[in-house]
Formats: C-alpha cells, sequence, structure tokens
C-alpha cells in the first residue's frame, strides 16, 4: 500500500470517527477546523463519496450543509446507536 492511500484512509477515518461520536449535524467548517487540514474542496469531495457509500446523511442544505453518521457507521466505531 502507497503512503498516499494510507493518507487518504486516515483523513476519512478520521472524518468518520469525529461525526459518529458528534452529538449534533457537523459542517465542513467545524472539520476543517477540529479534524482536518483538507482544503474544502477536496474535504467535500470526501464527505460526498461517504454520503454516496451510506456512512453519512446529509442534511441537503445548500449553503447549509451539514452532516452525520449512519448507523453503519456508528456500529463500526461503536459509537452508541
Amino acid at each position: 500500500m502507497n503512503v498516499g492511500t494510507v493518507k487518504r484512509f486516515e483523513e476519512i477515518k478520521d472524518i468518520l470517527v469525529y461525526i459518529a461520536f458528534a452529538k449534533n449535524e457537523v459542517s465542513s467548517l467545524e472539520l476543517e477546523e477540529n479534524v482536518t487540514e483538507l482544503g474544502r474542496s477536496r474535504l467535500n469531495i470526501h464527505l460526498k463519496r461517504l454520503v454516496e457509500a451510506g456512512y453519512l446523511r446529509s442534511n441537503g442544505k445548500k449553503n447549509a450543509r451539514a452532516y452525520e453518521a449512519t448507523e453503519k457507521t456508528k456500529q463500526l466505531f461503536g459509537a452508541q446507536v
């Protein structure tokens, strides 16, 4: 496995763990400030793919989009279901 693949895995894991244990929906800005050093565009690509894969759910708001963990993610990381 190459370094880039490992780095992407760690970025995604960090995002999922943070959202899985969050008490409220999490915005991209919150993730940028507290979890990752990714730029907004790269972060949004990860978030879109995680929604498509069923790990996250988006509130669908265009200007105030936020995310919450699905049951799949909560079970994966042992968060309260």
